[in-house]
């Protein structure tokens, strides 16, 4: 009985897949050649932000206001700590600064990683994926707009994908 169990269980297992694709747009501050923290936005996808914008935008005016971003960072956002944000940097941080928004019908979180320690911005790296691979977190090099010196790198986690950006 146990050998059908664990066969049904794998085998599950084997279908599972993003519900959730987030487009990632790091931005890293930095100062005297120091990591002072990490902006981040992430762009949900259409289909997701449809069925969110429906809960979120509470009063319905098509934005998402100061009583509305506190229900999404306290009953959404905040909930993925757990998953460490799907951002994984060397050393501990904190998360600063949340704002959520619609932008052109898609949901649309901003928020900043803070080190909690002294970090030079070479060989300064953010891996974004989820392990358990039911949001693709989507890196590209377009979407790294500013003109510090990095690379961006495919993760193959053999059972998840995910991006590295490593900065020179």
């Amino acid at each position: 009985m146990k050998l059908i169990i664990i066969a049904i269980l794998l085998f599950s297992y084997l279908f599972a897949h993003p519900h959730t694709f987030i487009d990632v747009y790091p931005t890293l501050i930095q100062k005297n050649g120091y990591v002072k923290q990490v902006d981040i936005k992430w762009l949900l996808d259409e289909m997701t932000s449809s069925m969110l914008i429906m809960e979120f935008d509470q009063n319905g005016n098509g934005k998402i206001d100061k009583k509305e971003n506190k229900y999404i960072k306290d009953n959404y956002f905040m909930s993925l700590k757990d998953y460490s944000f799907y951002t994984y940097i060397k050393d501990r941080y904190k998360v600063g600064g949340f704002h959520a928004a619609i932008k052109k019908n898609r949901i649309e979180y901003s928020f900043a990683l803070i080190p909690l320690k002294k970090t030079k911005v070479k060989g300064f790296y953010i891996d974004f994926y989820d392990e358990d691979f039911f949001v693709s977190m989507i890196l590209k090099e377009k979407f790294v707009t500013q003109k510090i010196p990095h690379i961006v790198k495919d993760i193959d986690g053999d059972w998840f994908y995910g991006y590295k950006i490593i900065y020179k």
